[in-house]
């Protein structure tokens, strides 16, 4: 692992899978509470975020840390660590595997190292700058399909208020399934970015997202020869507006044009 990110890329993958071994346990999945509507948290989200926060504190003490359930910090430049302890909480709660723990380190050029373990899935995702992308140690590569057609499309609905209309959105997504092979909803973006960048997913597209949904996934999908842009309008970069849209490439232009069709109802 010989790479200009090399120590941060190692304490992500460590702390990872201490994190992971704690979803996998599941000790306090039973415990929940509601942020908001659909929104939950629980006592092992928590436990993950201080786990990671405490590792990352101890190896670089004046880093920041961005994290979704307990730290209050939102820093958008510098040195940054960007946590999602357990990416698809819902799915967790309910016994659905498809739930990871996202780990990013961020300087003032965006994402620099990542890693996305998902413990019941036994896949673990890395990526720093440059070096390219890998899943379980092997080298992974985004897909050849060029045409819309052929495509299987990810994507997440925008369930908490303020994030987006949910009436506008699923009217993109119906056109989506018209166009393509179909759409997946797995309830965990992190992931579905990861599987852009295996070729498992030829796109993404959501809104409503955080800093924490994305940025791992972001590199991998980068990294391993895709591309990742904002939607049609948006005057920041996805981290800051929580709109992304994800590829293999060759149907990046055709993603962009379907979502500008609805992104002013969307909003």
């Amino acid at each position: 692992m010989n790479t200009p990110f090399h120590d941060e890329l190692r304490l992500a993958l460590d702390a990872a899978y201490d994190a992971a071994e704690l979803i996998a346990a599941r000790t306090g999945a039973d415990r929940v509470r509601l942020k908001g509507r659909a929104d939950l948290v629980t006592e092992v989200d928590e436990a993950v975020e201080r786990l990671v926060t405490e590792r990352i504190r101890e190896r670089f003490p004046d880093d920041a840390v961005v994290g979704e359930e307990l730290s209050s910090a939102a820093v958008t430049s510098g040195r940054r660590w960007i946590v999602d302890p357990v990416d698809g909480t819902t799915n967790f709660v309910h016994g659905h595997p498809f739930v990871c723990v996202s780990i990013a380190f961020a300087d003032d050029e965006g994402p620099a190292a990542g890693v996305i373990h998902a413990p019941f899935l036994r896949e673990v995702f890395h990526a720093a700058r440059g070096c390219g992308a890998f899943l379980n140690g092997e080298p992974i590569h985004v897909s050849a399909v060029r045409e819309p057609a052929g495509a299987l499309l990810g994507t997440g609905f925008p369930f908490k208020k303020g994030k987006g209309n949910l009436d506008a959105f699923m009217s993109l997504v119906a056109d989506a399934v018209l166009a393509t092979h179909d759409v997946r909803r797995d309830g965990s973006a992190a992931l579905d970015l990861a599987y852009v960048a295996a070729g498992r997913l030829d796109g993404f597209f959501e809104v409503g997202l955080s800093p924490w949904d994305v940025a791992a996934g972001m590199l991998l999908v980068r990294e391993a020869g895709g591309r990742v842009t904002g939607w049609p309008g948006d005057s920041g970069q996805p981290l800051a507006t929580g709109r992304v849209l994800a590829s293999n490439g060759h149907i990046h232009g055709w993603l962009q044009e379907l979502a500008g069709r609805h992104v002013a109802g969307i909003g």
